[in-house]
C-alpha cells in the first residue's frame, strides 16, 4: 500500500524517465530509502489511471488506515431492538428505519447476531371447538392405553388421497444453471388426469391400494370397505379385535357406511358422527390429519418414489403405486 506522496511520485517520475519501469523503481528506491519498490505493472498501471482520471488515489475506501464500517455496536443494538419489537420486520424496512445500506443490515442480522430468515409456514385454521375435540380424543385414548391396555397397533387407519398423473413441479429446486436465461418454461395442463387412492394402514401393514378414478359417492367408499373387510378377515389372527378409523369426508358419513362398519366392527369404530349413530364406537376429531400415519407417512412416502420415475398412464401410475406399496414395511 502506498501513500498519496509515493503515488504522485512515481507517476512524474514514470514520465520523466519515459516510461521505464525498472530507472523509476529505482528512483523510488533511492528517494524513499527503502530495499523494494513497485513492481512494473503496478507502476504501469498507476500511470494509466493517472492519465485516464488525473487522480493517482485507491479505488478502494479507506486504503490508508483502519477500514470504515457500519457494523458498530450501536448499529447492532438499534437492529437488535427493531426485531425484538417486530420478528417479521423486512431487512429493507430494518435498513429504512436505521439509514443503513441493506448489505450492512444484512450483514448485522446474520454475522452480529447470528439470525436467519426462517420461512412462515401456513396451515388451515382450526376452530377452538376442534382444538377441544382434539385433546378430548388424546385423553380418551390415554386412558383406554393406561387403564384398559388398549394397542394403537390394532388400528386399521385409513385415508384416501389424489395422484395426479403429471406429479408435481417444486418451484423451489426447479433450477437452470447457465450463462445466459432460456426462458423455459415447465406446462401444466389445468386439469391433469388423477385417480383416488385409499388405503388403511396398521402395525400390520399395508391393504390397499383401491383406486377410484370417478367421484367419490358413498356407494363406490362401500364398495372398497368391501374389498378391505375380505382382506382384513383373511388377516386377522384375532377375531373382533382389530379397530376401524375413517376421517369425517362426506360420502363416508352416511346410514349405508355407518350400518356398513356397525355390521363388521361393532363399537371398535373410530369416526366422525359414528357414535351419533350407532350410540358406539369414538368420534375422531375433525381438522386431524396430523394424527393418521396415512397423512403424515404413507401419501408422501408414495409420492417421493412415484413421480421420479414419471408414470405416463393412469394404468401405468396405478401400477407404480402397488408396486410401491408393496415396498413399504410399516
Amino acid at each position: 500500500m502506498y501513500s498519496i506522496e509515493q503515488r504522485v511520485f512515481l507517476a512524474l517520475e514514470y514520465q520523466r524517465l519515459k516510461e521505464s519501469p525498472t530507472a523509476t523503481r529505482r528512483s523510488f528506491q533511492a528517494r524513499f530509502n527503502v530495499p523494494e519498490g513497485p513492481d512494473a505493472k503496478t507502476i504501469r498501471t498507476l500511470f494509466a489511471k493517472f492519465q485516464r482520471t488525473g487522480s493517482v488515489t485507491d479505488d478502494l475506501v479507506g486504503n490508508v488506515g483502519r477500514q470504515q464500517t457500519a457494523v458498530t455496536p450501536e448499529n447492532v443494538a438499534t437492529v437488535s431492538g427493531i426485531i425484538q419489537q417486530n420478528p417479521m420486520s423486512s431487512v429493507r424496512r430494518i435498513a429504512s428505519e436505521t439509514g443503513l445500506k441493506r448489505s450492512s443490515t444484512q450483514k448485522i442480522l446474520r454475522k452480529s447476531l447470528h439470525m436467519f430468515p426462517f420461512k412462515i409456514q401456513t396451515h388451515q385454521a382450526i376452530p377452538v371447538r376442534a382444538v377441544q375435540q382434539r385433546v378430548d380424543f388424546a385423553n380418551q385414548m390415554l386412558t383406554m392405553i393406561d387403564s384398559e391396555g388398549f394397542d394403537v397397533g390394532c388400528i386399521w387407519f385409513t385415508d384416501e388421497a389424489h395422484f395426479h398423473l403429471n406429479g408435481f413441479v417444486n418451484k423451489q429446486n426447479w433450477r437452470f444453471w447457465g450463462s445466459e436465461n432460456p426462458y423455459w418454461c415447465e406446462a401444466k395442463p389445468l386439469y391433469s388426469p388423477k385417480v383416488t387412492v385409499w388405503a388403511a394402514v396398521c402395525s400390520r401393514g399395508i391393504i390397499g391400494p383401491f383406486f377410484i378414478r370417478e367421484t367419490v359417492t358413498s356407494e363406490r367408499y362401500v364398495a372398497i370397505l368391501e374389498q378391505f373387510v375380505a382382506t382384513q378377515q383373511v388377516l386377522e389372527d384375532r377375531p373382533r379385535t382389530e379397530w376401524f378409523m375413517q376421517d369425517g369426508a362426506r360420502p363416508h358419513r352416511t346410514e349405508q357406511v355407518f350400518r356398513f362398519l356397525d355390521e363388521y366392527f361393532g363399537n371398535r369404530v373410530i369416526a366422525w358422527e359414528y357414535p351419533k349413530f350407532t350410540g358406539a364406537g369414538m368420534d375422531w376429531p375433525p381438522y386431524s390429519p396430523d394424527l393418521t400415519p396415512c397423512d403424515y407417512f404413507l401419501w408422501g412416502t408414495l409420492k417421493d418414489i412415484l413421480y421420479p420415475k414419471h408414470p405416463a398412464t393412469l394404468d401405468e401410475l396405478e401400477s407404480a403405486i402397488c408396486v410401491a406399496c408393496e415396498s413399504i414395511s410399516c
